[in-house]
């Protein structure tokens, strides 16, 4: 019986134990990484000494969140994976993070025992103040003849004695405790950052291959992972505004992969990875009578459902795209039961579509007649507006349509701790020739901007991103560089200069209100003064505008004696003159027109 027990136990046991024994353990070590700006891909590298024939490698020290389908393993000399299995570890990375985690945690409830004692003794001072107000008091008026000169003394003496102590008690306490309070904020903060990283998780791969021979061999892993990225920013740094502007390009670099990049080849790619993206293909587009115009709620969302392409038209085409778009909701809107509204799959009302704001729309389709009863049957004979909210980060991304991507490859080894906190890297800088000037629209804001433009710009391979202005070696303020502009010329707004002043004031003795049989005409004039206060020349651009009428009732006029311009945008009523001033120098801008229009009109002028 005996026996029989051993050899049973032994059958059980030594498979198990030859398993183990031929199951390799080996960790891995992340040899560089691609960060895009949304993604990054990290290779491994590990070596193994295999035997001849079969060989189960377990690989460890891989990031959790990764994309499985774009995991790729090579192994050299000669070695034939024939599968493999991905898992996650959630024990392995939380064992040296423990000892730390208790450290704090006796920490907490040390301070915390030290705060509940300051507590006690709080309260008992706090009783004892009350009760010896409460004392006195009763001393004192606790005799019909009250009390004597020397016994009245006594008490106020024994009274301001014992109250200096306590109030000196309660004080010393009150801070002790404000102390204590913010120690143990302190230490619940590093337990909670010490807890996120204990609470990472491992990637481990198995590995089951074949070799023709024994030896070493090197596995290089390769995957991609969403958790981490980029972001472009630049730091503009202007001397004066007779010198190159220095754009300094810089990225803040974030990674929640699970795992420390110690020391690793780094590089940054401009490329946004497809994600499954594809080409968008028309559907048939049917006219219908338009009956009024729909609610301008839609107007902003549906210009927000514009694909790239369209942000890129000038404003007629856009205008246009948008009156086709919308098109299509006041045909719906003109229903008597309103069309059917699905938000993220979900039925809903007019008035929640209304209230969501236009950024968080991700795509709107409108659908009519046969391909809205299709699929949502009788629900859909009204019109269907079908709404796609922005739920991930890919929904805010702009992909910028370049032919090629720019790779930032970094020689020195860097170090990303893998808790999401951003790290800045400089990448380099760029010496660029501008142009400044200064601008203002009184009419809009009484403040002279000064502006520097940059022709040629697209040659500089910028990415939209905020930048730090510096103005001869002090911080002036941040603007927004738009690589997706299709302007000729970058513009960046550097600031306000109160030395150059412009004042734009209303005559009221040469404006005038006539009356002219069923017609009342008005006349306005605008002086626009500019003096500037620098000891030196500037090139200023200034601006003002006049109303443009919309109907035949309405005759706007620009009269003669308006300043003579250097442009006039007459579809918008804009004037611009753009002139050098000396330094001192003081010049006067006069607008004037005349607006004529039927007297029972009121117009907003």
């Amino acid at each position: 019986m005996r026996l029989s027990f051993i050899l049973f136990f032994t059958g059980c046991f030594f498979p198990v134990v030859i398993k183990a024994q031929s199951e390799k353990v080996i960790s891995s070590k992340i040899n560089s990484v691609t960060v895009f700006l949304r993604g990054a891909e990290m290779i491994h590298n590990a070596n193994a000494t295999l035997v001849k024939g079969e060989n189960e490698i377990t690989i460890e020290g891989l990031s959790p969140e990764i994309d499985i389908n774009s995991l790729k393993i090579k192994a050299t000399g000669g070695a034939v994976i024939s599968a493999y299995e991905f898992s996650k570890d959630f024990l392995t990375s939380v064992k040296s993070t423990l000892p730390l985690l208790k450290n704090l945690e006796d920490s907490i409830q040390l301070c915390q025992s030290k705060l509940d004692k300051i507590n006690i003794d709080l309260k008992i001072n706090t009783n004892m103040m009350d009760h010896l107000q409460k004392g006195v008091a009763k001393n004192i008026s606790g005799s019909e003849k009250g009390l004597g000169i020397t016994e009245l003394k006594e008490t106020m003496d024994y009274y301001k004695s014992k109250s200096e102590q306590m109030e000196t008690l309660q004080a010393s306490l009150n801070k002790q405790k404000k102390e204590m309070d913010a120690t143990i904020r302190r230490l619940k903060l590093q337990f909670e950052q010490e807890s996120l990283k204990g609470n990472k998780a491992s990637g481990v791969l198995k590995l089951m291959l074949t070799t023709p021979r024994a030896g070493n061999s090197l596995f290089t892993i390769t995957y991609f992972t969403e958790s981490a990225g980029w972001i472009p920013y630049y730091d503009i740094n202007i001397t004066s505004i007779d010198k190159p502007i220095l754009i300094s390009q810089k990225s803040k670099v974030r990674q929640t992969t699970g795992l420390d990049w110690e020391k690793v080849k780094l590089s940054l790619s401009t490329a946004l990875p497809s994600n499954g993206k594809v080409a968008p293909l028309f559907s048939a587009w049917f006219l219908q009578e338009r009956h009024y115009r729909p609610a301008p709620d839609f107007r902003a969302a549906v210009q927000n459902s514009f694909s790239y392409e369209d942000r890129s038209v000038n404003n007629s085409e856009l205008g246009e795209r948008l009156e086709k778009k919308i098109s299509g909701l006041q045909t719906i809107s003109s229903y008597d039961n309103g069309p059917l509204v699905i938000i993220d799959g979900r039925q809903t009302t007019q008035e929640e579509l209304n209230a969501i704001d236009p950024a968080m729309i991700k795509d709107m389709q409108v659908l009519k007649d046969a391909s809205s009863t299709a699929i949502y049957g009788s629900r859909g004979s009204n019109g269907v507006i079908v709404v796609s909210l922005k739920n991930t980060m890919d929904d805010y991304v702009v992909e910028a349509d370049n032919a090629m991507s720019v790779v930032y490859n970094i020689d020195l080894p860097y170090t990303i701790p893998g808790n999401g906190k951003e790290q800045n890297i400089d990448l380099q800088n760029k010496e660029v020739s501008a142009e400044y000037k200064y601008y203002c629209a009184p009419k809009l804001d009484t403040e002279t901007y000064l502006l520097a433009e940059i022709s040629n710009w697209e040659k500089l391979g910028l990415l939209s991103g905020k930048a730090n202005i510096t103005y001869d070696n002090t911080y002036i303020g941040e603007t927004f560089i738009d690589a997706t502009s299709t302007h000729s010329k970058l513009t960046l707004t550097l600031g306000t200069d109160k030395r150059v002043v412009v004042k734009r004031e209303k005559m009221r003795d040469y404006s005038a209100t006539k009356s002219l049989g069923n017609d009342i005409q008005q006349t306005f004039v605008y002086h626009l003064t500019v003096k500037n206060n620098l000891n030196k020349p500037v090139h200023l651009v200034l601006k003002d505008q006049y109303p443009i009428s919309t109907q035949k009732k309405i005759e706007v006029n620009l009269l003669k004696d308006t300043t003579p311009w250097t442009a006039n945008k007459e579809e918008v009523g804009v004037i611009t003159w753009e002139e050098d001033f000396a330094a001192g120098e003081t010049r006067t801008y006069k607008v004037s027109y005349s607006v004529k229009y039927p007297k029972e009109m009121i117009l907003n002028i």
